[in-house]
């Protein structure tokens, strides 16, 4: 092979490179941008919702079990007082 088909062989397999990189720098840009990124965001959000949805849909129970353990760890404490005022005002021997 003579050096100047060598050189224009480099030199294309250069460009078509150099071709590639700009076209995956462009994607890289645009799908990078906040507008982008927002939409990829909403659309994860969209189908996390329609994922719960269907769970919660499959599980009532348990559902409705979490949401009753949740209500009773936020109200500990008034329910520890309560329980404790009932268990004096009941106590036998008084």
């Amino acid at each position: 092979m003579s050096e100047a088909l060598t050189i224009a062989t480099a030199r294309a397999l250069r460009d078509e490179a150099l071709a590639i990189f700009r076209a995956d720098l462009q994607l890289a840009k645009t799908e990078s941008s906040p507008a982008r990124i927002k939409e990829r965001a909403v659309d994860e959000a969209v189908e996390m919702i329609d994922t719960v949805r269907d769970v919660a849909i499959e599980n009532k129970a348990v559902v409705g079990a979490i949401l009753a353990m949740l209500t009773g760890w936020l109200f500990r404490g008034q329910l520890i007082d309560l329980g404790t005022r009932m268990r004096d005002t009941v106590r036998p021997g008084d």
